[in-house]
């Protein structure tokens, strides 16, 4: 088949009876609402600016003349000139044409009347140039042509464009209220974060349960566990967990995040992080610091952090215990890296993921809440419920 053909079996599908209704089944009708509305917007708008209320000039003067209408003009001066000899009059009525000089020198030189030749001749000195007159008709965007056109499609660029825009991101979005909350995960590091974080569920959930201590207490199922995670560049690292009943009762919160940095530079290279666990029937906050081994072993960072709560140094699969007045919190290390470079091995993390189990005390089957997943959600600092 010759492309001519192709070309025209191909419109010809356009005005097939079958077309429209196939592209409805497909869906494709909310996709060309947009185009035809911006379509439809631009035919109305012609048909109102060139048929319903097209443009009306009045009030026009000389200057506004055609090129033949003109020269009219020019011999009706001419002829008053002759029967009043006022000079003064017929150099006004010749200005008001702009480049009278112009037209009364072309005329002079393509004149055939042997009556009008010395009538023009004396217009000749009267003709001046006036740039009040020509800025009337000069060629400019408000009163060219164009006007009328640049218009509506200034209109309906606004229009159309809003409702493309609009299917694209709703409108409604941008009058949402904005969260107050401090963002904890610096811009670009959510995804990565958010797969170390299932890396670290995945091999928590593979490895074999930490053998239980002699005097360990059950405590059955965590009212509330979460999953924190930090990666190196992640320098706004800072969780935090509402630790809630089943019945929706506050009991406190937890978390985690950066304690103490090491080096220059970014990223923040973080060789401590911390646990705290916030009690809502205590008055303090409990916090301890896990440590990278560098910083572990060095006494003179374990002496800058003392004031923040207990040193520990992590290993993969050690565990932390806090206690408050009425709440139990377990935080253990499930994912461990430590980043290389220029400073000391071990002694800072490229990849920490710590497991947040919250019980209350003394709790009994109807306190303890109902089984939880195995993490919670740490995206939004939602508890897991």
């Amino acid at each position: 088949m010759s492309e001519s053909n192709s070309i025209w079996a191909s419109l010809k599908t356009l005005i097939d009876p079958k077309t429209i209704p196939f592209l409805i089944s497909q869906g494709v009708l909310p996709k060309l609402l947009p185009v035809g509305t911006l379509l439809l917007g631009l035919a109305l708008g012609f048909i109102w600016a060139y048929i319903l209320a097209p443009t009306v000039y009045t009030g026009a003067g000389p200057v506004n003349l055609s090129e033949s209408w003109q020269t009219e003009y020019v011999k009706q001066v001419a002829w008053q000139l002759q029967a009043t000899n006022d000079e003064s009059n017929a150099k006004t009525q010749l200005s008001r044409l702009g480049d009278s000089d112009k037209i009364v020198s072309e005329m002079v030189q393509t004149n055939t009347d042997s009556q009008l030749a010395p009538l023009l001749q004396r217009l000749q000195p009267l003709a001046v140039k006036d740039d009040a007159e020509l800025s009337k008709v000069t060629p400019g965007f408000f009163n060219s042509n164009l006007t009328p056109f640049l218009c509506l499609l200034g209109v309906a660029i606004i229009f159309g464009g809003a409702v493309v825009v609009n299917t694209i991101i709703p409108v409604t979005l941008l009058f949402q209220g904005r969260s107050k909350e401090r963002s904890t995960v610096a811009v670009g590091q959510e995804k990565e974060r958010r797969k170390a974080m299932e890396a670290a569920k995945k091999a928590a959930a593979a490895a074999p349960a930490p053998p239980a201590a002699a005097n360990a207490i059950e405590r059955g199922t965590p009212t509330g566990q979460y999953m924190s995670t930090y990666i190196l560049g992640d320098d706004l690292y800072d969780d935090s967990f509402s630790i809630e009943t089943a019945a929706g009762e506050f009991l406190g919160e937890t978390g985690a995040g950066i304690s103490k940095t090491i080096g220059v530079g970014d990223p923040k290279k973080v060789t401590a992080t911390e646990v705290w666990v916030f009690d809502k029937n205590d008055i303090k906050t409990v916090t301890k610091v896990l440590m990278s081994e560098h910083a572990f072993n060095d006494e003179a960072i374990k002496a800058e952090l003392a004031s923040k709560g207990e040193a520990v140094m992590v290993k993969p699969g050690s565990i932390v215990m806090l206690e408050t007045q009425t709440l139990t919190v377990q935080a253990r290390v499930v994912d461990l890296a430590y980043g290389s470079g220029s400073l000391p091995p071990n002694s800072f993390f490229d990849r920490l993921t710590v497991e947040i189990s919250a019980w209350p005390k003394k709790a009994d089957a109807s306190t303890a809440g109902a089984p939880a997943d195995a993490f919670g959600d740490t995206g939004t600092g939602a508890p897991a419920r």
